[in-house]
């Protein structure tokens, strides 16, 4: 039988992860051991019985097979909790494209040993947010009892929750975090941003007492580690975090929930580049537990396998009681420019906010900054200029040219508008600062919080900001993205979304699903309660289908006319996508490396019967071409077949680049 071997990490419980051991298979365990497993191996000099972990199985011997030792036998044919995280650190090397160590490092909880303290989050909210316990609309208790049915039949499904704004989709997450405690077991809450730590933690609370962790990156290792420690040990129910607390090492996990599921903070910048979605998704399965997603604005990729089956998809249309939806306003800025408003705020805009603050009520500024600065539009017609091969906007280089980040096609910057010879084209935009100073201008009696990264950088920053608007210490609050995401102030009845379009010319083929979220979640924080609420929408672009079905709150509508785009140009969820891209400090070489790469890609695909389907695209300079005198560039491989993609990036990552490296990162349509 040919021979193989395991690379086992020794007594992971108790020491640091720097190196593994590699032991042959014997004959009798062939077939039968597998990665996550506890073994007993013979150690050292002295040949100790020492128990370690599998974290690979292979058939290449890392040195003289006649100088290795052999496994002893399997200690635990189950895999514990360690095993677990190793099997789920296998399952991200191998979709990943991540070294094993990267991915053991990426699941295993940080190892800082710190003293026991009870935890505290500074400046928690949870004293203003007493509610009682809310009643169940009909709607809610369906999905719970449908739940606790599945639960209790021993079905651990993946659900869906596509819920409107306000529509109590974080009950229903509690509920069935209930139901998972009853049995023994324990829940991990992702969330995306920090500041929706701290009004999680604090609606948590009411219901599970110091029974929660809560993890954030403004913590230490060491706080961190605590955390981790407690819920290995059984005495946390709950961990919230952002997408890291999804490796919690849960003694018996039984429900994951990602909240707000459509965010882009869910996906890793940094290898291995997992998104949380999908890792949950094969965390869960290895863990006999069931996954609760939830959003407003799922991502086309979630609601997709939802409706094919695959997600269980719940549904919550309306909101409890009588709290309906916010009434709103799309202002074309265009006719405001031409009637002499130059101002940042519309006065439609102006009178509301006029009225809010003359009745004591609050006011949320939303500024759209995404792709700042860095498209071409016209201010009298609404026109960017957009690569004519890829339906994307052309970027601003400083060389004055504009270029196509997908193809590579460019032009010189024009100086007047394509479409109607308009001069009042050019980059634009603007930030919370500007927005804050305009309206200080305007209302100066107001009382204004401003929550972005300058704010921000302090632990406890966000937890101020957010305690002081939840009492009222402020009229109004201007923010980034941060703050449109699943907050819950019941006191504001008008928000103002500024330069709405701004997300939509972006360099990005998900720019119009991320401008209808960002929208619709914007609109979203007004009129939680029974005083209603308004939406002010300032757009050049008043008839882009993304902004006016915002307006709407017409997820389904928008799903329909996206995905119609979506398949016309191959993009996920129709096609796999994978990205590579190549960094160096010498362009010239980079430019030539990349042609080369793009020659072998090619020269690999036509091999491929699975691969006849598969389009090419590039190579060209990155969006962002030079980080730190780093010159960047990508190669776009879009097929309807993950497994054409997965064979090429291991042939591309197993070759040798000349003064060239090289990341890849798989956008893939279904993992599982």
């Amino acid at each position: 039988m040919l021979k193989k071997y395991a690379d086992i990490i020794i007594d992971i419980s108790h020491e640091a992860i720097d190196r593994t051991f590699q032991y042959i298979i014997p004959e009798n365990l062939q077939g039968e051991l597998e990665v996550g497993m506890q073994v007993v191996v013979p150690f050292g000099q002295g040949n100790r019985r020492r128990k370690g972990f599998v974290i690979n199985i292979t058939d290449e011997a890392e040195y003289a097979p006649d100088k290795m030792k052999e496994i002893s036998e399997i200690a635990d044919k189950g895999l514990k909790m360690e095993g677990k995280l190793i099997k789920l650190a296998g399952w991200l090397r191998t979709n990943y494209g991540s070294t094993m160590i990267n991915a053991i490092n990426t699941v295993m909880p940080v190892r800082e040993t710190v003293r026991k303290t009870k935890q505290k989050v500074s400046e928690d909210p949870v004293e203003i947010l007493k509610e009682p316990v809310t009643t169940l609309t009909d709607a809610q208790k369906n999905l719970v009892e449908e739940f606790e049915n599945d639960q209790q039949a021993g079905k651990q499904n993946i659900y869906l929750i596509h819920g409107v704004t306000g529509s109590g989709k974080t009950e229903v997450y509690i509920q069935c975090i209930k139901n998972v405690i009853r049995q023994g077991r324990q829940a991990i809450l992702l969330v995306p941003e920090i500041a929706l730590t701290y009004q999680s933690v604090a609606r948590f609370r009411q219901h599970f007492g110091d029974r929660i962790g809560v993890i954030n990156s403004k913590q230490s290792k060491g706080e961190k580690c605590q955390v981790f420690m407690k819920a290995k040990d059984g005495e946390l129910d709950v961990i919230i975090g952002p997408r890291s607390a999804l490796f919690a090492p849960c003694r018996n996990l039984g429900l994951i929930v990602i909240d707000e599921e459509h965010d882009g903070a869910y996906k890793s910048d940094q290898t291995p580049k997992y998104h949380a979605r999908d890792v949950a998704v094969k965390r869960a399965e290895i863990e006999s537990a069931a996954l609760i997603m939830g959003s407003a604005t799922p991502t086309l990729e979630s609601y997709t396998l939802a409706k094919q089956g695959i997600y269980r998809l719940w549904e919550l249309p309306a909101r409890p009681g009588q709290m309906e939806l916010s009434e709103t306003s799309v202002v074309d800025m265009r006719t405001e420019l031409r009637q002499g408003n130059r101002s940042i705020v519309s006065r439609q805009l102006y009178e509301l906010m006029a009225d809010r603050l003359q009745k004591k009520e609050q006011i949320m500024l939303f500024i759209n900054r995404r792709g700042y600065n860095t498209f071409v539009s016209c201010r009298e017609c609404g026109e960017a200029i957009r690569c004519p091969k890829c339906d994307v906007t052309l970027a601003v280089h400083n060389n004055g040219y504009m270029y196509c980040h997908y193809c590579g096609y460019s032009i010189k910057q024009p100086s007047e508008c394509p479409k109607c010879k308009s001069k009042l084209i050019g980059g634009f935009g603007t930030g919370t600062q500007k927005v804050e100073a305009e309206i200080k201008k305007l209302f100066p009696e107001a009382k204004i919080l401003r929550m972005d990264k300058d704010t921000t950088t302090k632990k406890g920053d966000y937890s101020k900001i957010i305690n002081s608007f939840l009492k009222r210490e402020a009229d109004i609050l201007i923010g980034t993205q941060m703050i449109v995401k699943g907050h819950d102030f019941p006191g504001v009845t008008l928000v103002g979304v500024m330069l709405a379009d701004l997300s939509l010319f972006a360099n990005d083929f998900r720019a119009g699903e991320k401008t209808f979220d960002l929208i619709t979640q914007a609109v979203g924080r007004s009129g939680r309660s029974e005083k209603g609420g308004h939406a002010v929408i300032q757009t050049y672009r008043p008839d882009n289908y993304a902004i006016a079905l915002a307006a709407n709150q017409d997820y389904r509508e928008f799903y329909e006319n996206e995905m119609a785009y979506r398949r016309m140009m191959k993009y996920p969820p129709v096609y796999n996508m994978m990205v590579i891209l190549m960094t160096s400090e010498n362009y010239d070489e980079l430019y030539r490396e990349s042609e080369n790469i793009k020659k072998q890609v090619e020269q690999f695909v036509n091999h491929l019967s699975a691969g006849r389907d598969t389009r090419i695209i590039g190579p060209s300079d990155a969006t962002i071409g030079k980080i730190n005198n780093i010159y960047r560039r990508v190669i776009y491989i879009k097929s309807p077949d993950i497994s054409v993609l997965f064979r090429l990036r291991d042939a591309v990552e197993g070759q040798e680049y000349t003064g060239t490296n090289l990341i890849t990162d798989i956008n893939p349509v279904n993992m599982y």
